[in-house]
């Protein structure tokens, strides 16, 4: 007979409580003039609706508020309430044009939160005061956030944050409040030649925290790599200190790695204690993985640890901005449900639109290829899809067709370096995707050098007006926990 905490999906009694249900994504759709018609579903991975949809009619006027637009935390002036959220085309804009950027990539990472908004699973969402918002926001320190490698099914449920010598646990979602904890790791490093930490990753299944040290924040060359090991999970410790008081292996090396903006640099620490380095370089990325294991007397120097120089990115470039034109346009990171695939990427044009960006094994970061996607206008987010995969990009007109995504995912087995990458992606003919022959709608993409261009899907949905109609996706917060519907985070592990 099973027991309580197999049917749970526990082993041995136990259950890890920050465990969710494959991801969800919320869909907005409204008329162009928001003002008649708007309505918000939550997806499940596979496109079934899930939670509570609501959708709201009404006079022609914006004197008659439904909906969302009744929520004083929309804004406190009521002044923007007309704004198309939805008919906006984010093109070349910025942050500050709001109702457009909410559909910027750079939107969403592998964090719950969202910048500009939050939604349940439930279908509820809400939108910040956008009226004070300015480049001091969150992001503008977001990229001191750590980049985390986790189980199955976990997202990252605490916020560190590394800057200079200095790490801090923050509130998720918000730098501008008081820290939760402070701890200066000074003593624990090797080399203290480079203090500006600017990029730092974690991998909970091996306990290794990465950190890259250079000069400045800036575009300085210099890069000091530090590596500990731990006994400690950092995700476990009451205390940040915990965690370096408990240090068994630390080590370092150094390297001269051009860079645009160090706050662009994005660290991803494999299983195998391999760890890609990636970052926006000029309208392109930059891509290389190192080994990172202790104790094998690889030195101090990176050459004697690179498995091959820095690759630049494959796919198309065009205008496109990172931290060099502001701190919280850095380059981003996710991962897929299974933890098994991550991506390091930004935008293809300017502030947000399409795709730039590197796909990498987490298993073993040597396996790698680039990702893009040459959409100028009409983007959207980009978010872990079903088990092993992501999807997103696609706002443009659903007006007699169906809502589309730009859906692809990996094999979770396939770590083998010195193969190629096979790559699962939909189309926009159900025939062509489960065909009548013996070939998978699928392809082979060459580690390394080879780049995926996406292709759109056709997922079968309505974009949430019968007319002309410009869906955006939305991160959801809190995808449920693994087997059931609940909708709210419990914030423990389970022991």
């Amino acid at each position: 007979m099973a027991n309580l905490s197999s049917l749970l999906g526990g082993s041995g009694g136990t259950v890890d409580h920050r465990k969710e249900g494959l991801p969800l994504f919320g869909l907005w759709g409204d008329t162009g003039d928001q003002n008649t018609h708007m309505t918000f579903r939550v997806f499940d991975s596979g496109m079934k609706m899930v939670g509570s949809p609501w959708g709201a009619v009404c006079n022609s006027t914006t004197n008659y508020r439904f909906g969302i637009l009744g929520d004083a935390s929309f804004a406190y002036s009521q002044d923007d309430f007309g704004t198309d959220l939805g008919h906006d085309n984010l093109t070349s804009e910025g942050y500050s044009d709001w109702s457009k950027y909410w559909k910027s990539v750079y939107q969403c990472d592998q964090y719950p939160h969202a910048q500009y908004y939050t939604s349940s699973r439930d279908g509820f969402i809400t939108f910040n005061n956008f009226h004070h918002y300015d480049s001091t926001f969150e992001y503008d320190n977001g990229w001191t956030k750590i980049n985390h490698v986790l189980p199955e099914g976990i997202r990252p449920r605490r916020m560190f944050c590394n800057r200079r010598n200095s790490m801090r646990e923050m509130m998720v979602g918000n730098n501008s409040c008081a820290a939760v904890d402070h701890y200066d790791y000074t003593s624990n490093k090797l080399d203290n030649t480079h203090t500006y930490a600017c990029g730092t990753g974690y991998n909970e299944k091996n306990k290794m925290l990465v950190m890259v040290h250079s000069a400045d924040e800036g575009s300085n060359t210099g890069k000091t790599i530090h590596v500990f090991q731990s006994s400690k999970d950092l995700n476990k410790v009451t205390k940040i200190k915990d965690y370096f008081d408990n240090l068994t292996a630390t080590e370092y090396f150094t390297g001269t790695w051009t860079t645009d903006n160090n706050r662009d640099m994005t660290v991803a620490v494999g299983n195998n204690g391999w760890v890609g380095f990636g970052h926006k370089n000029g309208n392109g990325m930059r891509y290389s993985a190192f080994n990172c294991n202790l104790g094998q007397s690889l030195g101090t120097t990176d050459t004697a640890r690179q498995y091959i120089g820095w690759q630049d990115f494959n796919g198309s470039t065009t205008t496109s901005y990172g931290a060099n034109q502001g701190a919280q346009y850095y380059t981003k990171f996710n991962t897929t449900w299974d933890g098994t695939w991550g991506m390091i990427y930004a935008p293809y044009y300017y502030y947000g639109v399409g795709l730039n960006g590197w796909c990498m094994s987490l298993e073993n970061p040597r396996k790698f290829i680039s990702v893009n996607q040459t959409k100028s206008s009409r983007g959207n987010p980009y978010l872990a899809w079903g088990r092993t995969g992501f999807h997103g990009g696609w706002s443009d007109n659903t007006d007699s067709q169906q809502w589309r995504t730009y859906a692809w995912s990996f094999d979770p087995t396939d770590s083998d370096h010195t193969t190629t990458t096979t790559v699962y992606y939909g189309g926009t003919d159900n025939n062509d995707v489960i065909r009548n022959d013996n070939t998978n709608r699928g392809t082979d993409i060459t580690n390394k050098t080879g780049n995926f261009s996406l292709e759109e899907s056709r997922t079968g949905m309505h974009g949430g007006y019968y007319s002309t109609c410009y869906p955006v996706m939305a991160q959801i917060d809190w995808w449920g926990n693994y087997g059931n519907a609940d909708s709210n985070y419990g914030g423990n592990f389970g022991e």
